[in-house]
C-alpha cells in the first residue's frame, strides 16, 4: 500500500498551528477552548498516522478512546466553569478573570 505520510504531518501541523493561534489571540473563553479542541483533534490524527506508520493501528485507536474521554472531562468542565463565570460577571473575557480570588 502506497501512502503518503509527509502530506499527513504537513496538514497535522497545520492543523496544530490553526489551534495555537486560536488560543493565542482569543480574549473570549469560548474561542479558547475551541483552540484547545482543534489542537486536540491533531493530535488525535497524529496518533492514527503513527499507528498507520507503525503497523499498531488496534493500539492506535485504544489510546484514541482514552483521549477523546479525557477531552470530554476537560471540555465539560471548562465549559462548566464559563457558564458559572459568566453568571457571575455577565462577561466571558479572559483578561477580568485575572481579579478573580480564592
Amino acid at each position: 500500500m502506497i501512502y503518503n505520510f509527509p502530506i499527513d504531518w504537513f496538514f497535522i501541523s497545520i492543523l496544530f498551528f490553526i489551534g495555537a493561534y486560536c488560543m493565542v489571540v482569543s480574549k473570549n473563553i469560548i474561542k479558547l477552548l475551541i483552540g484547545f479542541e482543534i489542537i486536540s483533534k491533531s493530535a488525535l490524527i497524529a496518533v492514527i498516522t503513527a499507528g498507520l506508520a507503525t503497523n499498531n493501528i488496534n493500539l492506535a485507536q485504544n489510546i484514541i478512546i482514552v483521549m477523546i474521554l479525557v477531552e470530554a472531562v476537560v471540555i465539560a468542565s471548562g465549559l462548566a466553569l464559563v457558564v458559572k463565570y459568566y453568571r457571575l460577571n455577565q462577561s466571558i473575557d479572559i483578561t477580568k478573570i485575572i481579579n478573580l480570588k480564592g
